[in-house]
């Protein structure tokens, strides 16, 4: 029996199957693919208050062409799924459902998609194959950086004409990696004219600014600022006529002068500002100046303005001032007029505390009605001279109303009331506790001067009656009156005393109120960047506003000059509300509105709206694309590059590090990758930076920058392929590196002894590795005249001696090494590698030699002289004195103090001595330094001790010890030396000339005196 039915069944499969085969085998010739559609929902969630959220039923749709008929389903299905986001995957397929239902898969993720979000769904089933990546942005807001305004305008439709709204506004928006800021600014009106005949409301509104200011990071909103102020007036009639003509209702008339509203959040806090300025008047049942019922008043002053904070009312301030009248009309006779002729109201209060308080009512009227029934007839008059009623400060400062009367007809009489304050002071309450009070006096009364004829209904006696309250003035506390006082009419007084009284209470401050419960936006939420025909997804991030949107076609359309693919899409908000646009589907703009058309019913009034089919509609456009400035790849211009080397000159060997620099050319700026494939020297490939990271040290400069380390021996010049990628394109370009050998290191250096003398010689012994081992190493003095000398090596240690060259200066002066690695390469150490950092390598101290004179001379009449010559008498004998000064560094100066040889007054003064061929010196430059004396006769024979000292450029002077020097002076007689004849016998030629004139004279004398006697 039982392979009976194991046969039946068998047999029963392969009729089923059989057409299923024939059908199959007809539609071989049309190959099935799938494809997987976004099919995004909006799910409800409410919670224990009743309150309603929203968050993204996360499910694909995966379709097939042909379809599938006749209930058949995909066979042998596999779905695989991964969710990223941050680089960490937060689903894959055992958080997905799936159900093969209908012809159709859908794929249910245990998951929200979120902004920057990548998502992947794979399907593969006997009959076709699909998948699809995406990567998600938020509603409008694409996920590459760029900057673009856009234009905005309002209208109404359903609209009778001359009524509406216009506006027209700018908006403009900007992305910086993860930052998104955006603005909207502009201005419009709003016209409403909802009158039927003489009833009904008008507005108009000039909007003169509207601001809205958002900053995302990525999906969250950091803040926003939302700013409205204009001006406007209001009409508002109420009133209907009556079958006598008579006026019921009210009609207002308001001139706002200024309104504004700001409400601005940021780090969860949120401030909110409102102030509205205005003027108006008022009339209710056909009152005004002329008439003689109704009412009618002036608002002067309106005032209100609050500022709140983090959930704190900083500021409130309310300020009325107006006036009004009222006049009531009954039978002949009865009319009541009142005038308010001033009311106030002044409260501000700042942080909690009320810094202002001013309320006041002052006005007065009058009266008239009759009181009559079957018995008796009463005419009353009365007046109200005044009502005054003023606090400030929170204190009582007039309580006063006053009313007089008369009556007449069956009875005359008069009536008044009057309450006043008359007093203050310090009063006891009923526990025996003093406060400051306010004595006010109430008094009313009533005097009969007639009573009536026959009989009445009521009573009718005169009455009288005084009391006075005790009162605290300040208007805020409870049970403010702490004693009543009675007065009878014989004098006698009576006191209550109430309980509990006064209540002390503090003014109770006003508390935020918030004016926008969620953030002023329009629809928003996450989305595919790149869509597909048939994608529908919600848009739940704002709950006020959820929008269903499903992709109808894929277009090319026109967007500030570029051609771009976009995405046609029709929306749904509920209740009669829609919209319907485009978004760039294509490069950096994706998820971009391009054109968006909103329609928003309007409710208004009892029956749910001012007129038939009232609806707000908005129109956004994108206006300028600022950047990128390649939006498409038709666009795009690959990038190239200029050229590639490194920051520091070179790369080396063993563990040397540098900057990798990459020069881009990319017209179009939109670069965002470039690498370089450094694997023959064992780096891989390498990825730069150009955003200031790895070294970079200007962001967008187009200089590609890495910090790479080369540990290897690897060097020379090598091909290199530098990879570099924009958002559209990916090229490759060879180019040639080149990696220097690094030169060996030089590991320890000592100098023995480290202080030496020019000419002496130095020991030194110096350690230093290489990669490539060390091949020789040398002490190199020959830029300062010294030789190459060469260290041998023993147990790794280089060692030999060198002699200072003289051309060496003085000092610490770092000796140059020569070092040789096995591969050639060579350099001229100056740094030890203790730790394996450079440091400047020891030095070698060269002392400095003071300048030394080496031979003195003294010359004479242009010859060597052995000895000075002093004369006996007549003119000094001119010398010169010559000194030869060595100093390898070169003589700065030279002085020589040559006591009594030196002119009167300057024997202990040194004297400059010159080598420039002047004063004497008969070469310049040659080393001999000269001083010229002149040698009195007043000098003695003997010897002279001079000094001569000299000055090096290093300011090394000659020791003391070595300046002084010997010379001798010797006296010669008048013909020696030089002296003349004529000076040397002075004296005796003086004796002969008187002489020749003695004779002379006499002679003279003589002849003159004969020559008188003859006469």
């Amino acid at each position: 029996m039982p392979r009976a039915n194991a046969a039946v069944a068998v047999l029963a499969i392969l009729l089923l199957s059989g057409p299923a085969a024939m059908v199959g085998a007809a539609e071989d010739d049309t190959p099935t693919t799938c494809t997987v559609l976004v099919d995004w929902d909006a799910e409800e969630h409410w919670d224990s208050g009743w309150n309603i959220t929203y968050d993204v039923l996360h499910r694909y749709r995966v379709v097939f062409d042909p379809p599938f008929t006749n209930g058949s389903t995909p066979s042998a299905l596999t779905v695989d799924v991964q969710h990223l986001r941050d680089g960490e995957v937060i689903a894959t397929t055992s958080n997905a459902t799936v159900v093969s239902a209908g012809g159709e898969v859908d794929v249910i993720i245990d998951s929200e998609p979120e902004f920057e979000d990548r998502i992947s769904v794979s399907v593969e089933t006997g009959e076709a194959s699909c998948s699809r990546a995406l990567d998600i942005t938020n509603w409008n807001q694409p996920i590459a950086d760029h900057e673009i305004t856009r234009e905005t305008t309002w209208s109404m439709e359903g609209a009778e004409d001359g009524q509406g709204i216009e506006f027209e506004g700018r908006g403009w928006q900007k992305r910086t990696g993860s930052i998104l800021e955006s603005n909207e600014l502009g201005n419009g009106t709003l016209t409403l004219d909802a009158m039927n005949g003489s009833e009904g409301l008008q507005l108009e509104l000039n909007l003169d600014r509207i601001w809205l200011n958002e900053t995302y990071d990525g999906n969250e909103l950091l803040q926003q600022d939302f700013e409205m102020s204009g001006s406007g007036s209001l009409y508002l009639n109420t009133s209907e006529q009556g079958e006598e003509g008579e006026s019921s209702g009210f009609e207002v008339q308001v001139q706002v002068n200024d309104v504004y509203v700001l409400r601005s959040w940021s780090g969860g806090e949120l401030t909110e500002r409102f102030r509205i300025d205005g003027t108006g008047w008022l009339s209710f049942n056909g009152g005004d100046n002329n008439s003689s019922g109704g009412g009618f008043g002036q608002l002067s002053t309106f005032y209100f303005e609050t500022w709140d904070e983090d959930d704190r009312r900083r500021l409130q301030h309310l300020q009325i001032e107006a006036n009004a009248t009222l006049r009531l009309n009954g039978g002949d006779r009865d009319y009541f007029s009142f005038d308010l002729d001033e009311f106030r109201i002044l409260e501000r209060w700042e942080d909690g505390i009320r810094e202002q308080q001013h309320f006041m009512i002052l006005g007065g009227g009058e009266f008239s009605f009759e009181i009559r029934d079957e018995f008796f007839q009463v005419d009353v008059e009365g007046t109200i001279p005044v009502i005054h009623f003023e606090s400030q400060g929170g204190e009582t400062v007039a309580e006063t109303i006053r009313v007089d009367g008369t009556y007449d007809g069956d009875a005359e009489g008069s009536f008044g009331l009057i309450r006043r304050i008359v007093d203050s002071g310090a009063q006891e309450n009923a526990t025996g506790a003093m406060f400051e009070v306010d004595k006010i006096e109430n008094e009313f009364w009533f005097n009969v001067s007639a009573t009536p004829i026959g009989p009445i209904t009521e009573e009718w006696q005169a009455a009288h009656n005084l009391t006075y309250e005790f009162t605290v003035p300040q208007t805020d506390w409870g049970n403010r009156t702490i004693r009543y006082q009675y007065i009878e009419d014989n004098g006698t007084v009576n006191n209550e005393y109430p309980e509990v009284s006064p209540i002390i209470m503090q003014a109770e401050a006003p508390e935020a109120e918030v004016m926008f419960e969620n953030h002023i936006s329009r629809e928003t939420g996450a989305a595919p960047e790149i869509v597909l025909v048939g994608d529908r997804f919600s848009l739940v991030g704002n709950d006020a506003m959820i929008l269903a949107i499903q992709v109808t076609a894929i277009v090319v359309d026109e967007m500030d000059g570029h051609t771009v693919e976009v995405a046609e899409w029709l929306g749904d908000y509920g209740e009669n509300s829609h919209a319907s646009g485009s978004v760039v589907n294509e490069g950096p703009l994706a998820g971009l509105l391009n054109e968006i058309h909103r329609w928003v019913e309007i409710q208004l009034g009892e029956n749910g709206s001012m007129g038939e089919d009232i609806a707000f509609v908005e129109h956004q456009m994108v206006d300028r694309v600022l950047s990128p400035s390649v939006i498409t790849a038709e666009e795009n211009t690959p990038p190239s590059m200029i050229s590639i080397g490194f920051r520091e000159g070179g790369l080396l060997t063993e563990g040397d590090s540098a900057h990798l620099e990459v020069v881009v050319d990319d017209f179009d700026t939109d670069v965002t990758d470039v690498t370089v494939d450094l694997t023959r020297i064992g780096l891989g490939i390498v990825e730069l930076s150009d955003s200031g990271l790895l070294g970079d040290h200007t962001i967008h400069d187009d200089i590609w920058t890495a910090l790479i380390t080369h540990d290897g021996l690897e060097h020379g010049l090598m091909e290199v392929t530098v990879g570099m990628e924009d958002i559209w394109v990916y090229v490759e370009e060879e180019a040639a590196l080149e990696v220097t050998n690094a030169a060996p290191r030089m590991m320890s250096l000592v100098f023995t002894p480290d202080s030496v003398k020019r000419g002496d010689p130095v020991g030194v012994s110096v350690t230093a590795v290489d990669g490539h081992g060390v091949e020789s190493v040398g002490i190199d003095l020959l830029s300062a005249g010294g030789e190459l000398t060469s260290l041998s090596e023993s147990d790794g240690v280089w060692s030999g001696q060198f002699t200072v060259p003289y051309g060496m200066s003085p000092g610490e002066r770092t000796i140059p090494v020569r070092i040789t690695d096995g591969d050639g390469g060579t350099t001229m150490a100056v740094h030890v590698h203790p730790n394996g950092y450079p440091v400047e390598a020891p030095t070698l101290t060269i002392e400095n030699e003071a300048p030394w004179v080496s031979s003195v001379t003294v010359m004479r009449d242009g010859e060597q002289a052995e000895t000075i010559h002093a004369p006996d008498g007549g003119d000094p004998i001119t010398h010169t004195l010559e000194a030869t000064i060595e100093d390898p560094d070169g003589v700065s100066s030279a002085q020589a103090r040559i006591g009594r040889l030196a002119p009167i007054g300057n024997s202990d003064k040194w004297l400059l001595m010159v080598d420039d061929g002047s004063s004497g010196d008969r070469v310049a430059g040659d080393g001999v330094y000269t001083i010229q004396f002149d040698v009195r006769a007043s000098l003695p024979e003997g010897d002279i001790t001079i000094q001569i000292r000299a000055t090096d450029t290093y300011l090394s002077m000659t020791p003391d010890a070595l300046q002084s020097h010997i010379l001798q002076l010797e006296k010669i007689d008048s013909g020696g030396g030089g002296s003349s004849w004529i000076s040397d016998n002075a004296t005796t030629l003086v004796f002969i000339a008187l002489a020749l004139l003695l004779v002379v004279g006499i002679t003279a004398v003589a002849v003159s005196l004969r020559n008188s006697e003859l006469e």
